[in-house]
């Protein structure tokens, strides 16, 4: 028993930084493809995820000692079909007509071990059915190759990391673990109805969709600002470096300026209102008036109050903010003037956002004052569900 509740242990210390460093592939993920994120996909997909991640720990753990596993003389491989069943009957002590040895047979690793290899691919081909909506050609096809991973894994000795296989790699566990997968697909009637209903998932997720959140305007945010700006930013330092106009190089405003003016201006206009990040999830900057031919100046106004105005003011009043708390000397009074314009501008654009979430209207005082507004992209697609096939 010991020898499970090792990897599932694993499995759950592991799974919340797993979680966490694919968070934001995810959002991206599900805003590409639906325009929204929902807790009910979000608890199906991670569960899937979670089950991969304790199977796989299954396999490889627990983790024997290199020296004791160079010592192992046992056979690295069983290539006989249909062996388990043999040594069932041969070797358990199995005899259909004694009754008495039926519990004691069932409690031996010959019965134990093929069938645990066959519930370990069960959920896989229940998922692989109810959400991935996979045949069962194509559930049995993916069954066999997760086993062969799981198999070739064993054979490599965890990828050459030991000297040798510490595990048999064994051809009945591809049959079992195959039957497994289409054990689930067959069970899937069944076992959905503990999952929320795909068909109604995808349709309040496209509903939801329809509607720019904040979260999914966040993600596209943080590709351009995080990734993006800062990569320009790198390539206008270098560029001037080699340039041997080092004095620019080193003028932060100077990068960031143009910076801003390529990702966040120049490639809206060329993309028709999307950043690389808004690109990516989906959303698009549009006029309020859908007759406004002049929209390249209401985007350049718009991302010019945004990033050329209040990002700056933030940033700048927490420098100064800093450089006042930390340095006597600098408390003089055109600093606290200074201090006292940008908590201005801060003041404010904290209450345009507060007011922005109580209206809950998503413009803020950049599109308001630009007259434009975001809209998503995204659009439905209609799949026919492979379980209405099956059924």
């Amino acid at each position: 028993m010991n020898a499970y509740l090792i990897p599932i242990r694993t499995a759950v210390i592991t799974f919340p930084i797993l979680a966490l460093i694919i968070a934001l592939p995810f959002l991206i993920v599900q805003y590409r493809r639906y325009g929204s994120f929902t807790f009910s996909r979000a608890f199906v997909l991670y569960s899937f995820i979670f089950y991969m991640l304790t199977a796989y720990f299954m396999v490889i753990l627990p983790l024997p000692a290199r020296d004791a596993v160079a010592k192992l003389t046992t056979a690295r491989m069983q290539l006989l079909p249909f062996t388990a069943i043999s040594d069932f009957f041969g070797k358990s002590g199995f005899v259909v007509t004694a009754p008495g040895t039926w519990v004691r047979a069932l409690k031996s690793s010959y019965f134990l071990q093929p069938a645990f290899n066959t519930l370990l691919t069960v959920p896989f081909g229940f998922y692989l059915r109810y959400y991935f909506r996979r045949s069962w050609k194509q559930t049995l096809g993916l069954a066999f190759c997760l086993s062969l991973f799981y198999e070739l894994t064993q054979l490599s000795g965890l990828y050459f990391i030991y000297p040798r296989p510490y595990r048999l790699f064994d051809v009945d566990d591809l049959i079992v673990n195959s039957l497994g997968g289409m054990i689930g697909f067959w069970l899937t009637p069944l076992l959905r109805l503990a999952f929320p209903n795909r068909e109604k998932m995808d349709e309040v997720s496209y509903a939801k969709g329809e509607k720019v959140g904040w979260i999914r305007r966040l993600v596209a945010l943080f590709v351009d600002a995080s990734v993006l700006l800062p990569a320009v930013r790198f390539l206008f330092h270098t560029g001037f470096a080699l340039a041997h106009a080092q004095s620019l190089a080193d003028n932060n405003a100077l990068t960031y300026t143009l910076a801003v003016l390529v990702v966040f201006i120049g490639i809206p206009h060329a993309m028709h209102g999307r950043t690389v990040g808004k690109a990516i999830v989906r959303i698009k900057i549009v006029p309020v008036d859908p007759e406004e031919r002049n929209w390249r100046r209401r985007l350049s106004i718009r991302e010019a109050l945004l990033y050329l105005v209040a990002l700056p003011i933030w940033q700048s009043f927490g420098k100064e903010a800093q450089l006042l708390l930390t340095h006597i000397e600098a408390r003089t009074q055109l600093n606290f003037i200074a201090l006292g314009i940008l908590t201005v501008g801060v003041l404010f654009f904290t209450a345009d956002i507060i007011w922005t979430l109580i209206c809950r209207d998503g413009r803020l005082f950049y599109d308001d004052w630009a007259k434009t507004k975001q809209i998503s992209t995204v659009k439905r697609t209609t799949v026919t569900s492979q379980n209405s096939k099956q059924e």
